[in-house]
């Protein structure tokens, strides 16, 4: 299901979880309404109110801590994008101080790398790319040319020291990156766990009495919408790279436009 929604746009995302949801809520409702009339006596609201709070807390901590926890991912892999690409562009800039045949390489090599990245960017609902697209991602070319370098002054040696342990922080950044883009965040569990928790949530509110039928709708209409909301956020952030709410590689791009007209 969460495969299927990622391959909607983001409209299409939000109609199907917040439109569907509240239907079938509301639905819920007409139903409870029309088989169990006991409810408008209202008899059990003490009980059902006290339960339905209990509930409510229980869910909003749950569904508060996965949701934060996704943000957290989410946050995570741009920080890494933002990384992995500027950390390469300033290597390209730094590499003046071995003077302008050898920038030039490194200018090369960096743009070569981040071109490689962008054509390889996964598509909206499409994690899993061309494997040539994913070998072209290397930074053997780079590796190379530090070894290569023959440093003859203090600022040429603290560059290819420096050069040294950047690349292998951007080979990390590398590896997290296409790991996550075939990866889905949240594993199934926690899946069961978000939709059992928001079915009670609304069985619970379906259940509370009350006379007044537009007013009954209009409640359950609103924890509905609530329920869905979260749930959306959910679902948008579990693929922080090819989702419909996915993490862009701008900063690829921004390094490639600034050392082409560099």
């Amino acid at each position: 299901m969460d495969n299927l929604l990622a391959d909607l746009p983001l409209w299409a995302v939000m109609a199907v979880i917040i439109v569907g949801l509240t239907a079938f809520a509301v639905g819920l409702q007409a139903v409870i309404r029309r088989w169990i009339p006991e409810i408008q006596t209202r008899r059990h609201n003490d009980v059902a109110g006290f339960l339905a709070a209990v509930i409510g807390v229980i869910y909003a901590v749950t569904v508060g801590f996965i949701i934060a926890e996704q943000w957290d991912n989410f946050t995570d892999a741009k920080e890494r994008t933002y990384r992995e690409a500027f950390s390469l562009g300033a290597i390209a800039e730094g590499s003046s101080v071995l003077g302008p045949a050898q920038q030039a390489k490194y200018t090369e090599a960096v743009l070569t790398y981040n071109r490689a990245v962008l054509h390889w960017w996964p598509k909206q609902g499409h994690s899993e790319t061309e494997a040539q697209t994913r070998d072209a991602q290397t930074l053997e070319p780079l590796y190379t040319l530090v070894g290569q370098a023959q440093p003859a002054s203090e600022a040429q040696r603290a560059f290819v020291q420096e050069t040294t342990a950047e690349l292998g922080q951007v080979a990390r950044d590398r590896e997290d990156r296409l790991h996550r883009a075939g990866q889905a965040h949240l594993e199934w569990p926690l899946w069961v766990l978000i939709a059992f928790a928001s079915a009670v949530v609304l069985v619970f509110c379906a259940l509370f009495g009350l006379e007044t039928r537009w007013l009954h709708y209009t409640m359950i209409t609103g924890v509905a919408f609530a329920v869905a909301s979260n749930l959306m956020l959910v679902v948008l952030l579990n693929h922080p790279l090819s989702g419909a709410l996915r993490v862009s590689p701008d900063s690829y791009a921004s390094v490639v436009e600034d050392l082409s007209t560099g």
